[in-house]
């Protein structure tokens, strides 16, 4: 098993973290900028050919973090019934909830409860799928609606920013329910429920939604916030962006319907089919 460094744990996390977004806001010249997005793109494998928009129309690393994608590069599957990964990236772990348990590694578990924020809203999830999503520094950053549906609740939990690498994943128990997130909890199309975490980490400037104006850049864990919404999305609309990459954590209940149960290290992208409604 892969162990997290000493040094990892003694850094402050979370100054190192924000300090990151902060320069990653900060305008630079095209001249200086330009080489060191390459360079970037090159050493954690960033498509360019991908982007919307040139290399000239970014003034800063973060809206090069965050660019979007061409039009119809990430294409959804015509059956209705079908959900499409939210998200670019690989997949750490999938299976099925065991009472309020979920797996981050193999024999790493971590309560369902604790990663919502909310045990009434874990009973919901009671013997259905889950499904985590690592994005990777060079991945696109945007992630999606991964079926129709409405979010119900958004509850801003504040936490850790442990990085979400391997060392990691199998070294810190209850990583994705220590790090903070924003669990958005509501209903899929055919009434079952849906519960769509992303999860902060070592790096991340930021998480922001779409729809919504929560955000995680705060120098301290500040206090946590929730908000009842009725937020309605189609598959595949924008869901909301990371500020660098991390981990997108998926809970569907049983009778929603089943999300599958991918071998970890499976490369997904926005669209790739994941599961099925009932």
């Amino acid at each position: 098993m892969k162990r997290i460094p000493l040094w990892m744990r003694l850094i402050p996390k979370r100054f190192m973290s924000r300090t990151l977004g902060l320069f990653g806001r900060m305008w630079m010249p095209g001249f200086l900028l330009r080489p060191q997005l390459r360079l970037y793109a090159r050493y954690f494998g960033a498509n360019l050919d991908e982007m919307a928009e040139p290399l000239t129309a970014y003034k800063n690393f973060l809206g090069f973090f965050t660019r979007p994608l061409k039009e119809g590069l990430r294409p959804q599957s015509d059956d209705p019934l079908v959900i499409g990964s939210p998200a670019d990236g690989r997949v750490y772990r999938a299976g099925t909830v065991d009472g309020d348990t979920i797996l981050q590694a193999k024999g790493v578990p971590y309560s369902v409860a604790e990663l919502l924020g909310s045990a009434e809203d874990a009973k919901r999830f009671d013997g259905g799928t889950y499904l985590v999503i690592y994005l990777a520094p060079g991945d696109y950053h945007r992630f999606h609606w991964p079926l129709d549906g409405a979010i119900e609740s958004v509850r801003h939990l504040p936490g850790d920013l442990w990085p979400v690498n391997d060392a990691a994943v199998t070294s810190v128990r209850g990583l994705f329910a220590r790090n903070e997130r924003i669990a958005t909890v509501g209903t899929t199309t055919n009434g079952g429920s849906l519960a769509y975490t992303p999860v902060g980490a070592l790096n991340v400037g930021s998480i922001r939604l779409s729809f919504h104006d929560v955000r995680t850049r705060g120098w301290t864990r500040g206090k946590r916030r929730e908000w009842s919404i009725a937020q309605e999305g189609k598959r595949g609309d924008e869901f909301g962006w990371f500020e660098f990459g991390s981990s997108i954590v998926l809970l569907l209940s049983k009778d929603a319907g089943a999300l599958d149960a991918i071998e970890p290290e499976t490369v997904v992208r926005v669209g790739t089919p994941i599961g099925r409604l009932s």
